[in-house]
């Protein structure tokens, strides 16, 4: 810090904020999959907290008295439960646990072993949905030093604060309807392909590259492993456009100053679209967008298992170890309830450089795959006529199984 500045405020997390976020987003404008999964950015961010815990005393405003049974220090523990992590959890969490326990390691060295010293470290934040994540965070924690090394779980003794959650919820149809007619450049309507077409989830569009789209399909990274997902034609076409001929390993989504699309930036795109379309509701962001698409999908008939697929839940059920759903079957089931398709709304039939909510105009190939499963149902009915009705199309007593097979 700068002569002359004066000192950040004392909090619970007395680290240099401003440091944090800008190795925080200089690591998320990098790409995944040509960096291990814990950057040297991201060890940047944990060796600076370390520093603060090793280089300041402890608070002692409230001293600790326990010692812990472990031989290592808080600190070390913590070292440890972030490397059994790496790999299973996301990079974004991984830091958000460090950001969360490094300072409790600061103020406990020893690691308590007494439900009234947790309770006291909650109690110092005023937020209880601060505290309730912390307590979350601290429950992980403990659970895998009492599976690991045997020690008390104290946190199972300590209730966690509560805090009244909102309940989320998508849009309905047809506002869905109006944010797609609202995209007015490819960028804004390649997001909304995506979020709102596809569920993907806010990272996992901005870390998209050229060379992650392929034949219909698309590969990206982000909580759960790799694995190829369906892409629609449309949204395929808006996503070449803004390719424009660049190499495979550039970002699809690009700043005006041509570097990859920044957390802020993605989100004020979406508000931007969100107020052009007269969507004033608090809360609709990108996440609420994956909400959409999993909601009007099951709404209009999904099953659970594809939806769930389609979401890349990491969650699964019984049902799910005994029902698998190709990559061919997947396609035509986003191909027939992807909001992209029950909105109607056009994505293929845009100017190549510029798109606007004058030139949106409607394709019928969109409607094509439920048309065929009508026309096939048609066929089935007609199969079951023609054997009812024999040979003698005026047969009266076939009326009875004839009804059977309309109704």
């Amino acid at each position: 810090m700068k002569k002359g500045q004066n000192s950040p405020p004392s909090s619970p997390h007395s680290t240099d904020s401003r440091y944090i976020e800008e190795v925080a987003e200089s690591y998320r404008l990098r790409d995944l999959r040509q960096s291990p999964p814990l950057t040297a950015e991201l060890r940047r961010v944990f060796d600076y907290l370390r520093q603060q815990a090793d280089g300041q005393p402890a608070d002692q405003s409230q001293p600790v008295s326990e010692t812990s049974p472990s031989p290592l220090g808080t600190k070390e523990l913590v070292d440890k439960f972030l490397a059994a992590k790496r790999g299973s959890i996301s990079v974004a969490s991984l830091a958000s646990y460090g950001y969360t326990l490094y300072p409790f390691a600061k103020r406990y060295p020893s690691l308590p072993q007494k439900p009234e010293s947790i309770e006291a470290y909650l109690a110092r934040y005023e937020n209880k949905q601060t505290a309730h994540d912390i307590h979350a965070k601290l429950g992980l924690f403990y659970r895998f030093l009492h599976e690991r090394y045997g020690l008390p779980n104290v946190i199972e003794l300590i209730a966690r604060p509560r805090v009244k959650r909102q309940r989320k919820s998508g849009l309905p149809l047809e506002a869905a309807k109006a944010l797609l007619e609202a995209c007015r450049t490819d960028r804004e309507l390649g997001l909304v392909h995506l979020y709102l077409g596809h569920g993907l989830r806010r990272d996992e569009a901005l870390r998209l590259n050229i060379g992650h789209i392929s034949d219909g399909q698309m590969f990206f990274t982000g909580k759960t492993a790799n694995e190829p997902m369906p892409l629609l034609p449309e949204t395929g076409e808006v996503l070449l456009r803004l390719a424009g001929g660049r190499k495979p390993g550039e970002p699809i989504f690009l700043s005006q100053w041509g570097n990859r699309l920044s957390h802020g930036m993605v989100n004020a795109d979406i508000k931007t679209i969100m107020t052009r379309a007269g969507i004033n509701r608090p809360g609709v962001n990108c996440h609420a967008l994956r909400h959409t698409f999993a909601t009007l999908m099951t709404e209009h008939g999904l099953d659970e298992i594809s939806c769930r697929r389609l979401m890349r839940h990491a969650d699964s059920s019984m049902t799910e170890r005994y029902v698998h759903l190709d990559l061919t079957t997947l396609s035509r089931k986003l191909g027939q309830y992807s909001p992209l398709r029950l909105v109607n709304s056009p994505g293929v039939n845009q100017s190549k450089t510029s798109i606007s909510s004058n030139s949106l105009q409607h394709d019928p190939a969109q409607l094509l795959p439920r048309l065929l499963d009508q026309l096939e149902a048609l066929g089935e009915t007609a199969k079951q006529l023609k054997q009812a009705l024999g040979s003698n199309g005026h047969d009266a007593s076939k009326l009875e199984e004839i009804k059977r097979i309309l109704e």
